[in-house]
C-alpha cells in the first residue's frame, strides 16, 4: 500500500488543540538492507557548533546499526519494536502547521510531506498491519513528550544538537536519542516581497518570528534583532501578515512552505547555521534508535531519501545531497546522562 491510498481519521483533540490522527501503514519491506554498520566518519564542525564535548562526536552521530534487525522473530520482547507490532500502532509527535513537512491537505484531516512518509516507513519496516497515530504537537513539546512517554518517536523537523543528545547547563535532564542525519537543512529568513533586505544582518533594530523551544529562536541571540516567540511555528506566518513582525526565521524548508503560501513573501540570503534533522527518539530505548537507524539506512540505498527530496523540495532551491549516516555514539555514553 502507497502513502498516497493510507486512510487516516481524527481520533481526540485535546484542550490545547493538538490533534491525535491515525494512518495504515503499507507492507513491510523485505530483507535486510545491505550496508552494514560504518564507523564514524570524520565531519567538519560546523561554525555553529563543535564536536561534543561529552564524547568528542559531531552532533550528527547516532548509533550503530550493530545487532539491529528488520526480522521481528530476533527482537526483544520488551523492545518498542514488539510492542508496537503487538498493539498495532507507533504514536508519533509531527507538524500540522508546516506545509511540505507535516500539514493537512486542504479541506482534509490528512496529514502529509516529508516527515509523515518517514514516519510511515518506520511503521512499515515493523509490520504491516501497525497504524501510526500522528499526535501534533509544538516544537517546545517535542523533547517533553518523548521524555514522558507520550509519543515513541518524533519526525519534526528537528535539529540535532549537542545539548538535545547530552542536556545543558540550564536543562541538564533535557536530553533524548536521535536517529542518524536524514536531512540537512539551513537556517535562513523569509521577508516581503519587496523588502531590500538580503540576509539576517539587514534586519538590526527589527522583529522576527520563530518558535518557542526551536534552535532557530536560540540563534537569533546577539544579532541585533527583537525575537518575537510564538507557540507553533505557523504562528509566524499568521503575525507576519498581519503586519506584527518584520521577518521569520527558521530552516529553509519551514521557509519555503510560508514562502509556497504567500505570494508577497520571499526567502533572502544564504543559510547563516547548518540544520541536521534527526528522528527524536526516547532516552534508553537503544534498540529502538539502532533499528530506526537501520530503516534509515535501508532509506538511502534503496533510493527512497533521494526520491522523498524530489518529492517534497523540489523547485525550493537547490536539491541537497542526501546526508551520510554518521555512527560512532556509544551507549555506554549516553549511559551516563542525568
Amino acid at each position: 500500500m502507497t502513502n498516497s491510498t493510507r486512510a487516516r481519521r481524527i481520533l481526540t483533540a485535546t484542550a490545547a488543540g493538538a490533534l491525535l490522527l491515525s494512518g495504515c501503514a503499507g507492507a513491510s519491506s523485505a530483507g535486510e538492507p545491505g550496508p552494514e554498520a560504518i564507523a564514524a566518519q570524520p565531519v567538519a564542525a560546523t561554525a555553529t557548533e563543535k564536536n561534543c564535548p561529552e564524547d568528542n562526536l559531531p552532533r550528527e552521530a547516532s548509533l550503530a546499526t550493530t545487532g539491529a534487525s528488520l526480522n521481528p522473530a530476533t527482537w526483544s520482547d520488551k523492545s518498542t519494536m514488539a510492542e508496537v507490532r503487538s498493539s498495532g500502532k507507533l504514536v508519533v509527535g509531527v507538524a500540522g502547521d508546516v506545509n511540505l513537512w507535516g500539514s493537512r491537505k486542504p479541506g482534509s484531516t490528512e496529514l502529509q510531506g516529508f516527515d509523515i512518509d518517514v514516519a510511515n516507513r518506520i511503521a512499515d519496516a515493523i509490520g504491516p498491519k501497525v497504524q501510526v497515530e500522528y499526535e501534533v504537537i509544538n516544537f517546545a513539546d517535542r523533547l517533553p513528550r518523548l521524555k514522558n512517554g507520550d509519543v515513541q518517536l518524533v519526525a519534526h523537523t528537528m535539529t540535532m544538537t549537542c545539548e538535545r543528545w547530552f542536556g545543558s547547563k540550564e536543562k541538564p535532564d533535557e536530553f533524548i536519542n536521535f536517529s542518524t542525519e536524514y536531512y540537512r537543512a539551513g537556517q535562513k529568513v523569509l521577508v516581503r516581497s519587496d523588502s531590500k533586505a538580503t540576509g539576517i544582518d539587514d534586519l538590526k533594530g527589527q522583529t522576527v518570528c520563530a518558535a518557542t523551544g526551536s534552535t532557530s529562536l536560540a540563534n537569533l541571540e546577539g544579532r541585533g534583532v527583537t525575537p518575537v516567540e510564538v507557540g507553533d511555528v505557523g504562528e509566524c506566518l499568521v503575525r507576519f501578515q498581519e503586519g506584527e513582525t518584520t521577518a521569520i526565521t527558521g530552516d529553509d524548508t519551514v521557509l519555503a512552505g510560508f514562502r509556497a503560501q504567500d505570494k508577497y513573501a520571499k526567502v533572502v540570503g544564504d543559510a547563516f547555521t547548518e540544520v541536521p534533522y534527526g528522528l527524536g527518539i526516547a532516552p534508553g530505548d537503544y534498540d529502538f534508535t539502532r533499528f530506526v537507524n537501520l530503516v534509515l539506512e535501508q532509506m538511502r540505498t534503496d533510493g527512497t531519501l533521494d526520491g522523498l527530496y524530489d518529492k517534497w523540495m523540489k523547485g525550493n532551491g537547490a536539491k541537497p545531497a542526501v546526508p551520510k549516516a554518521v555512527y560512532g555514539r556509544q551507549q555506554a555514553a549516553l549511559e551516563k546522562r542525568g
